[in-house]
């Protein structure tokens, strides 16, 4: 077997590791990945539309950073909802029932 056989397997596999992993967590990590790739879009200078183009060009950049805005406060509101629940499981106090 070639050498590129045995890499190309490697690739394959890492590959479908890290896509079982991306279905597995997808609820956490679905909103931090799509900001994090959006603040690479908008930190690059490759662009859909070019800035020259006035109003497109900065319109598409200005989209990605609400977009980006908003996966993080949506990623945070999970974090903080899902901080909240293990806090009031651990609160609970057990209540003898009454007679």
């Amino acid at each position: 077997m070639e050498w590129y056989y045995t890499v190309l397997i490697a690739i394959l596999i890492i590959l479908v590791i890290a896509l079982i992993l991306l279905y597995i967590f997808r609820e956490r990590i679905f909103n931090w990945a799509m900001a994090t790739i959006l603040g690479i879009y908008i930190a690059s200078p490759l662009d859909l539309l070019p800035d020259f183009i006035p109003v497109a060009g900065w319109g598409d950049d200005i989209a990605a950073f609400v977009l980006m805005i908003g996966f993080i406060v949506r990623g945070a509101k999970m974090l903080h909802k899902n901080n909240n629940s293990k806090q009031d499981k651990t609160t609970q106090v057990k209540l003898p029932k009454g007679e």
